[in-house]
């Protein structure tokens, strides 16, 4: 039984490169875009979604769980630097997936580094 209840609060998404990623339910519901399908499901396939691009838009989501968006400390700044160090190509994926997902503030920025580079 306790068994069983460790399963409902975990949600699985399948990548399209066939990777399974274990998130707490919790974590999942933050996405608002999905928290109805969620209710009767514990299993989410995204078919044009690699595996890297949902975990950072997964990382993302937890630096960003508790404020509306970027932050502007230099700590943070060092973040976003890493976190956006990537080519064209994984920026336009963290783009769609963020606008799929409804997360603005990571769909902007990606867009915004995409006018930049």
């Amino acid at each position: 039984m306790a068994e069983n209840r460790g399963k409902m609060q975990r949600v699985e998404f399948l990548s399209s490169d066939g990777e399974i990623i274990i998130i707490d339910r919790r974590v999942a519901n933050r996405f608002e875009r999905l928290k109805d399908f969620l209710v009767a499901h514990a299993f989410l396939y995204f078919p044009n979604t690699r595996s890297l691009i949902l975990r950072k838009v997964l990382t993302w989501s937890f630096y960003h769980k508790n404020d509306p968006g970027p932050k502007t400390d230099g700590e943070s700044t060092l973040w976003y630097t890493e976190f956006f160090d990537v080519d064209q190509g994984v920026l336009l994926e963290l783009m769609e997936t963020a606008e799929l997902l409804d997360l603005k503030s990571l769909s902007n920025k990606a867009r915004e580094l995409r006018m930049i580079e």
